[in-house]
């Protein structure tokens, strides 16, 4: 029994990595976090870029800079990422799973690869995850971006957010508004909460 506490305990940690990460803005981060399950840390950025593919895959990438106060956080902190990216992109796709009861798609986990560099205080993680799920196209032949009703960024955080996307679509809407557009590329600079952009393209 104890063995199996301690098994949930640490899938329940990793869980939450996952979701500070990419689903900030499930609740579930939240969650833990009132509870004081997880250490004491300061995200102190996070830049997100997506790379939208012809074929409806997305390459979904964050470098997110992160503070502890005390060495046992850091340490607790650097122990569950570096969890092997196999364990990790299966708790990911457990994540999408639960999201799917939100939002009917078939999200898919094609890969999924980190990195950490880490000196006290400072942890750094690269991640990069390549899905399916987050783009669709719909029947009038609009293909569309979107996460309806879920956050990219918490109240208050910093976020830097890129889309590219092929240079052969054309933007058909952008909400909310953007930062700007430059060729066939779409950014945001945001604090405070951020809803995941929705946007319309046709193929030319």
């Amino acid at each position: 029994m104890a063995q199996n506490d301690k098994q949930k305990r640490s899938n329940n940690f990793n869980f939450i990595i996952i979701t500070l990460i990419f689903f900030i803005g499930l609740g579930i981060f939240q969650f833990f976090m009132y509870r004081n399950l997880s250490p004491n840390f300061q995200v102190l950025s996070r830049e997100v870029i997506f790379d939208i593919h012809e074929d409806l895959t997305v390459d979904f990438s964050t470098k997110v800079n992160i503070r502890t106060e005390k060495e046992n956080d850091f340490n607790t902190l650097l122990a569950g990422f570096n969890t092997p990216d196999e364990e990790k992109a299966r708790l990911f796709q457990d994540t999408l799973n639960k999201l799917k009861e939100q939002i009917p798609r078939d999200f898919v986990v094609i890969s999924y690869v980190s990195t950490i560099n880490s000196n006290f205080p400072n942890i750094t993680v690269d991640e990069t995850v390549t899905l399916k799920g987050f783009v669709v196209e719909k029947e009038d032949g609009v293909i569309e971006f979107s996460l309806p009703n879920q956050l990219l960024s918490a109240e208050n955080e910093r976020v830097n957010v890129t889309i590219h996307y092929p240079n052969s679509w054309e933007v058909v809407s952008v909400n909310p508004n953007p930062t700007y557009i430059e060729q066939n590329v779409i950014g945001y600079s945001h604090t405070g909460s951020l809803n995941y952009p929705t946007i319309q393209f046709y193929k030319n």
